[in-house]
Formats: structure tokens, C-alpha cells, sequence
């Protein structure tokens, strides 16, 4: 199951527009009875098999209390047909450059953790959550993502809010064990080195990982690799930096070998080009996979299991927009077209060829609706989930 976590892309959004099977972890917890608490609206999405998922998102607290509401997580074991309340956490859902979080993720089915830009974890399934102490004593955690039994997060040393350009020291990466006896032991990943005033993109299938430390053009974006989990070397970007300014938006691994990836540049009014690239040996040389249409400018990307698996992409600006790429030709197809003003996306994924999932208009947006969509035909049509 490939996983990718990063904040939203505030960093690349606001650059371009300026230019205008259950992973193994123990014994599985008890099926949560609680119903989903009523007015749930979803934040973010993680799946560790195509049947097993969590989304975060906030809802009114049954006392009454609180005007933002409580941050609630709600988990599905038979891929999505039918959702249980699982718990709730201390952190609120963060708004723009304020503490709490944003984004979920876990790393089997007892070990996860919500993240952007402070950090909470549970060890039983989502039912408890507690803060987590920051990698090397960081104030906040810029991207975070678990598979394949690890945890790799980018720390930032300065406190939220606070632009990535004015931070006086750069982002780093950090891993650890996903086990509990391990899971705050974090250590440097010293083979990496992401520039000062760069925003990170985190992405891992098993344990194949990948690192992107996006920076404005001219000056190239980092992008690392370790296919073991381990052994981290640089990468090339296809991104023309000299030509169109394009940015290193997104990259989505399928398996140790096989990974997708996205240029955004060239942005305009509401459009930015969106060129799109394969690899079959671990980014080490990639293919063009073609262009999708111009609106939206913010873009997450997500891969199929194949050859070629469909390819799916996530974009915003004015409005909301997901396009496609599932006829191999390179073709792309837009079967969804919001006219919404830019309530966007979160979590675009695949969780096997043809059932794919997205956050639509997330809960930590305006007006934020938070609801979750759904697709059983390879990304073509798209539904609300009942929850």
C-alpha cells in the first residue's frame, strides 16, 4: 500500500501562485461498537491493506464544549462499506500555521500517528492517542509516513507558522522503528541533506522511501531515495527548472521499482502545467506519462498497481479538479470538475487498481466539508461514502 504524507502543500501553492493486506504489528484491535459521531467531517485518510483504514477528522463534541469541536479518528476493517468511531485526540485540527494536526498515518494495525504540525501516536488501533516527543527536539513536523515497519518524519527547529525561507536552520529527516517499544527512539538520517528553506514531500510503499525538498526555481528541489528503507542516495528530478520553473510536486511508489511522479509550473491565473512521469527503477531514470489539462495548481498524485497502473491526479486552484490517466496511452481524462472556489483535496489514493479514495473540501478548509469519496472503477466515477 503506497503511503504519502505532507501537510498541505502550502509551500508549492503559495510559490506557484506568486507566479499569478494488513501489515504485520501485533494482534489486530477488538471491532470499535461506537457509531460514528454525527456531524464527522474528514481531514485525511491512511490505509495499511486495501480493507484496513482510518480517517481524522473533527466533529461536535458530545458535551457540547469546545466551538471548533473534537478532533475524532474513525476506522474501517472491510474497506470502506462500513465505518466506527475509534477514538479521539488532545490536538485540534490545525488551522494555517497553528499547532495541531492535519494528517494521519499508520503503520500497521496498532501503530499510527496524526501529525502537521505537532505530533500525537496510538499504539492500540487508534483508540488512544497521547503526544509524541519531536524528532531531535523539534518544534514541528513538516511531513511524516509509516510502512513497511518504519516511521520517517521532516522536523522542523521552528515553531508553526513560521515560513520555511525564514527558519534559520534546515528540515531533517528522521526514522524510527514503527513498534512501541521503539517508536520514540528516532534517528538522524544523516544521508540526507534537504536544503535550508525547502518543504518536504515524504512517500513510502513497504520500505521503499522517497524524499522531496521542494524549493523555488530556480534552484533545483532534493529528491532522495532508499529503497531498502536504509540505503538513501540522490535522484534526479525530471523538473526543467531552467525552462518552465517547474517544482518537484509529488511522487507515489507502487512497489520497490515502480513509482509515479509530477512537475507543476508554469502557473498562471487558476493553471499551472502538470507533467507527469514513470519510473520502473526506483527514479533513477523516468518516462513522460503525459501532460492532464491546465486548471488547478496545488497537485497530489497517486498510482495503481500495474502495467501500467492508472494514474490519478489531484489539483486545485479556483476550483477542484481530478484527472486520468487510465488507458496507458498517456491520455488524460478529467472525471471530476468542481467549480467550488478551491475546496481541494487530501489523501488522493489507491488502494488496489480499480477502488481508489479522496478527502473532498478536507475538515481544516473553508468551508470545509470534510467528506469522503469514493471510486470502485479505477478513478472514472466518483461517490460520497455514507458514514
Amino acid at each position: 500500500m503506497p503511503h504519502t504524507r505532507r501537510l498541505v502543500r502550502s509551500f508549492l501553492a503559495a510559490a506557484l501562485v506568486g507566479l499569478t493486506a494488513a501489515a504485520p504489528g501485533g494482534p489486530a484491535e477488538a471491532r470499535p461498537a461506537e457509531p460514528v459521531p454525527a456531524g464527522f467531517r474528514a481531514q485525511a485518510l491512511t490505509w495499511t491493506s486495501a480493507t484496513r483504514g482510518w480517517a481524522l477528522g473533527t466533529a461536535p463534541c458530545p458535551d457540547g464544549s469546545g466551538t471548533g469541536g473534537c478532533t475524532s479518528v474513525i476506522a474501517t476493517r472491510d474497506g470502506g462499506k462500513t465505518w466506527s468511531a475509534a477514538g479521539t485526540l488532545g490536538s485540534p485540527i490545525a488551522p494555517p500555521g497553528e499547532p495541531g494536526v492535519t494528517e494521519i498515518d499508520f503503520a500497521d494495525a496498532r501503530h499510527g500517528w496524526a501529525h502537521g504540525p505537532s505530533l500525537e501516536r496510538t499504539t492500540d488501533g487508534g483508540r488512544t492517542w497521547a503526544p509524541a516527543p519531536m524528532p531531535g527536539d523539534g518544534q514541528q513536523v513538516l511531513a511524516l509516513v509509516a510502512d513497511g515497519g518504519r516511521v520517517h518524519a521532516v522536523v522542523s527547529d521552528c515553531a508553526p507558522g513560521q515560513p520555511p525561507y525564514d527558519c534559520p536552520t534546515p528540515p531533517s529527516l528522521w526514522k524510527a522503528s514503527a513498534s512501541t517499544d521503539s517508536a520514540t527512539r528516532w534517528r538522524p538520517v544523516t544521508a540526507v541533506d534537504l536544503p535550508h528553506g525547502s518543504w518536504p514531500v515524504l512517500a513510502a510503499h513497504g520500505r521503499s522511501t522517497y524524499v522531496i525538498g521542494q524549493q523555488p526555481p530556480p534552484a533545483p528541489d532534493a529528491f532522495f531515495a532508499a529503497p531498502d528503507g536504509s540505503t538513501w542516495s540522490p535522484r534526479p528530478s525530471p523538473c526543467d527548472k531552467d525552462g518552465a520553473g517547474d517544482v518537484l510536486a509529488d511522487v507515489a511508489p507502487t512497489s520497490r521499482r515502480d513509482v509515479a511522479l509530477v512537475c507543476v509550473g508554469s502557473a498562471g491565473f487558476s493553471k499551472a502545467a502538470k507533467r507527469v512521469f514513470r519510473s520502473d527503477d526506483g527514479a533513477r531514470t523516468t518516462t513522460p506519462a503525459g501532460t492532464t489539462p491546465e486548471w488547478g495548481i496545488a497537485s497530489d498524485l497517486a498510482a495503481a498497481p500495474g502495467d501500467p497502473g492508472t494514474l490519478a491526479l489531484a489539483s486545485t486552484s479556483s476550483g477542484s479538479w481530478i484527472y486520468l490517466d487510465d488507458s496507458g496511452a498517456d491520455a488524460w481524462t478529467t472525471p471530476v470538475e468542481e467549480g467550488d472556489g478551491g475546496a481541494g483535496w487530501n489523501d488522493l489514493t489507491f488502494t488496489d487498481a480499480e477502488t481508489a479514495w479522496v478527502v473532498y473540501s478536507p475538515a481544516a478548509g473553508f468551508p470545509g466539508a470534510g467528506t469522503l469519496l469514493a471510486s470502485s472503477d479505477g478513478g472514472r466515477t466518483w461517490a460520497p461514502v455514507p458514514l
